[in-house]
């Protein structure tokens, strides 16, 4: 069974998360200073969300967030369900082990995204925090 029962959910979900790291002080700054543009795509349901660590961001954020489509052109791209995405911000999945298995795509230079990754470590509290203020308690038991 799908953790989301369709896009609006799942970017719902997504909308306050980002916003929060954006302006979390320990995960904000590094990946400000990653300097990228990431865009994560997910299908089942189908969403685009877009991070501008580059360009002006608001006040307290650190990038802005873009979602659906977008002129920005991303280093890196990555491409997974929906339902493993939620796995990766739980902590529960390993990205670089679904890229090897091709439950993942990466595009552009994949070497920045390893650069990036340790700094998401602190993110799953912030993404449980998120769920459980939403009420949606059970997609972090699940």
């Amino acid at each position: 069974m799908p953790y989301f029962k369709d896009p609006k959910e799942m970017l719902d979900i997504q909308r306050v998360f980002f916003d929060k790291v954006a302006s979390d002080p320990e995960i904000g700054p590094k990946l400000r200073a990653s300097n990228l543009i990431i865009r994560f795509v997910s299908h089942d349901p189908a969403g685009v969300v877009t991070i501008d660590c580059r360009g002006a961001a608001g006040e307290g954020k650190h990038f802005t967030t873009t979602f659906g489509e977008s002129d920005l052109r991303p280093d890196i791209t990555l491409t997974t369900s929906a339902d493993l995405g939620h796995e990766f911000w739980l902590g529960r999945a390993n990205i670089v082990n679904a890229l090897f298995s091709g439950k993942a795509k990466a595009a552009g230079d994949v070497t920045l995204a390893m650069k990036f990754m340790p700094a998401l470590k602190p993110i799953a509290d912030i993404y449980k925090r998120v769920l459980t203020s939403l009420g949606r308690q059970d997609l972090v038991l699940k």
